[in-house]
């Protein structure tokens, strides 16, 4: 009877490990086909990059041509236009200190890249409004997709913060934003960009524990635009790729 209760529950693990292995295998085929072939616009592909300070560029010598936004319209070239929507100390969280996103959407986006959460990694933040937290993020993407455009939309999980330094705390980021993250882009059934794990060992590019330096915003570019571009969509980033043995 034993052996049988245990080839029984063998069988229901390897289907259900069986289930996983498809499941993230079809959310991989998924990300890609949302990616953009500029080829298929007659005009540049407009981006909206939607975010915090994080998005502004804060922690780059020269926020204008050194964050992340600018270095993206770099590496995609002239078939695209970025443009930048961010404001410093926002919240994804309509009730604390919510981002107004009305202005990415009347630029009549094609693609938006939303990185928010950060601030909304503090603990009496997420105490009090941590729940609203998917809802909220639903009710964005959700007005992003009835824009006349309908433009694909990517959330991004964010860098970690490297200390507790305007209260956002590491351990609610990665027990509580990322999975809520992770909750409404499944539900919403848009992709996500993992900014969190390529930015986990690189604590030297961030000089105040949470905004990245002109280093940490290239490696972020480089992984949205390896989302976002369909030309680059199976393409490692430079940055995350180890560096070739010395003959």
């Amino acid at each position: 009877m034993r052996n049988q209760f245990i080839s029984t529950f063998s069988i229901r693990l390897a289907i259900g490990l069986s289930c996983l292995a498809i499941s993230a295998a079809l959310a991989a085929d998924a990300d890609k086909s949302q990616a953009v072939d500029p080829a298929a616009y007659d005009h540049p592909v407009r981006v909206a990059c939607v975010g915090d300070s994080i998005t502004m560029g804060e922690g780059t010598q020269d926020k204008a041509t050194q964050g992340y936004p600018a270095q993206l319209q770099t590496m995609l070239g002239a078939r695209w236009e970025v443009k930048t929507f961010a404001a410093g100390g926002r919240t994804l969280l309509r009730k604390q200190d919510p981002m107004d996103y009305h202005r990415a959407m009347k630029s009549n986006p094609d693609v938006v890249v939303i990185l928010l959460g950060t601030n909304d990694a503090r603990q009496a933040t997420w105490d009090k409004h941590g729940k609203e937290f998917v809802g909220d993020y639903e009710g964005i993407v959700k007005d992003f997709q009835g824009v006349s455009t309908h433009p694909k939309v990517w959330l991004c999980l964010p860098p970690p913060a490297n200390n507790d330094r305007w209260g956002i705390n590491e351990t609610i980021m990665a027990n509580n934003v990322i999975p809520a993250i992770q909750e409404a882009a499944t539900t919403a059934s848009v992709p996500t960009i993992d900014l969190h794990t390529p930015l986990q060992d690189k604590k030297a590019w961030f000089k105040d524990g949470v905004h990245p330096n002109q280093d940490g915003a290239k490696l972020i570019a480089e992984l949205v635009a390896a989302a976002i571009n369909k030309s680059a969509a199976t393409t490692e980033p430079a940055a995350t790729r180890p560096s070739p043995a010395a003959p």
